[in-house]
């Protein structure tokens, strides 16, 4: 069998672009390590909706508007692109320790894992929480919370800086119950993949069930509800489920009973993004269903990183522009908000007119953060897992 041929950059050079990968899924280089470009792609397109979802909404001044059609939701709507980036986390990140569990057996530095998610999420979190501090000057904001990772617990300092740091919070709780969790999955599944995956599905549906009565359906949730882990973990669930999927299409069937389940469901990726976009849609349609975006995402990546049959939307996600601003969507997630509501009053042209304007400053702001700040500290990581769509090595978020 003829082996792909793939184009290394040269490590450490911060060049970001995507590499001939001789027929396998097209990678980029992020700081000197290799991606997959199609995940990036969906980064981009999660940061993105954020940004054109906080632009309409400052447009209409989050008014009743917002809400008068199913278009109009589903314009507001672009911020549930947030579930997809926790969907995206559950993924690449569960699945070195899915490999651990229940495929390839290579063990995890608990050291590297915590070092890299520091200097993943750190720097920049710390240069945009300083910069907004320091800016807006708001009276009475507790800097504390907010360098201590604790600004999502008091009505007080949730959003009151920069709306999206909410989800950072967020994630932090993500990873540092992640290895726990992890342990005890393949503890009580006897790293089985089947297993694994039933157990999955319950703590599913009891998230979900928490989501649906504690936040979706409550009088006053309050922060402490609204904006925490509990509440949205849910949503890190269908990522960490591809994980177990992409595993058990990569070991010997003998290894995974439940293989042909999988290999059952094995059809063109584009059934799977039609799912999704139908999903999306019925989520703009009544907010309160908002858990199904949870389905749509794991449709939507599973259509990236499993081994489906090839189709032209899924190849499209490969398009370089858009997996390069992937590799910067921390930054154009971090900085946007703020920017959004100092130039909305500003721009002309109503929503287009905001759209067009917001979206070219912020994009120019998270490319320069990405090289200025974000780069050098990516440097530093060590590859640890995979998210390429081969069984190959290649970094993890």
């Amino acid at each position: 069998m003829r082996h792909p041929v793939v184009e290394h950059a040269r490590p450490g050079t911060g060049r970001r672009r995507i590499l001939n990968t001789g027929g396998r899924a097209p990678e980029v280089n992020q700081a000197g390590e290799l991606r997959s470009a199609r995940v990036e792609s969906l980064r981009a397109i999660a940061a993105l909706a954020v940004l054109e979802g906080h632009v309409y909404g400052v447009s209409v001044g989050f008014g009743a508007t917002a809400y008068r059609s199913w278009l109009h939701r589903a314009l507001l709507g672009g911020g549930f692109g947030v579930y997809l980036f926790f969907s995206l986390s559950g993924y690449l990140l569960f699945l070195p320790f899915a490999r651990q569990s229940f495929g390839s057996g290579q063990r995890l530095s608990l050291a590297r894992y915590a070092r890299n998610r520091a200097l993943r999420i750190l720097p920049l979190y710390y240069a945009v929480a300083l910069t907004y501090l320091l800016v807006l000057r708001a009276p009475g904001i507790d800097w504390v919370a907010y360098l201590l990772f604790g600004e999502n617990f008091s009505g007080r300092t949730v959003g009151q800086v920069d709306g999206p740091m909410w989800s950072l919070v967020v994630e932090a709780m993500f990873y540092l119950l992640l290895p726990f969790l992890a342990f005890v999955l393949a503890r009580l599944s006897r790293r089985s993949l089947p297993l694994a995956a039933a157990w999955l599905v319950v703590l599913a549906g009891a998230a979900g069930a928490y989501r649906w009565v504690a936040y979706l359906h409550a009088a006053h949730p309050g922060p402490l509800v609204e904006y925490n882990l509990p509440a949205n973990f849910f949503f890190f669930l269908p990522g960490m489920l591809l994980a177990l999927a992409k595993v058990a299409g990569e070991v010997p069937a003998a290894r995974a009973p439940g293989r042909f389940v999988v290999q059952a469901v094995m059809t063109d990726s584009r059934v799977w993004m039609a799912g999704s976009a139908v999903l999306w849609a019925v989520v703009f349609y009544r907010y309160q269903w908002d858990l199904l975006a949870g389905a749509a995402s794991f449709l939507l990546l599973g259509a990236c990183v499993l081994p489906l049959r090839p189709s032209a939307p899924v190849r499209m996600l490969g398009w370089r522009p858009l997996a390069v601003l992937g590799t910067a969507s921390y930054s154009l997630y971090l900085w946007h908000l703020p920017i959004v509501t100092h130039l909305g009053p500003r721009a002309l042209g109503g929503f287009l007119g905001h759209l067009v304007i917001d979206a070219a400053v912020c994009v120019a702001v998270a490319l320069a953060s990405y090289a200025v700040i974000e780069a050098p500290f990516l440097r530093w990581r060590t590859r640890w897992g995979d998210t390429a769509s081969g069984p190959s090595p290649a970094p993890t978020a």
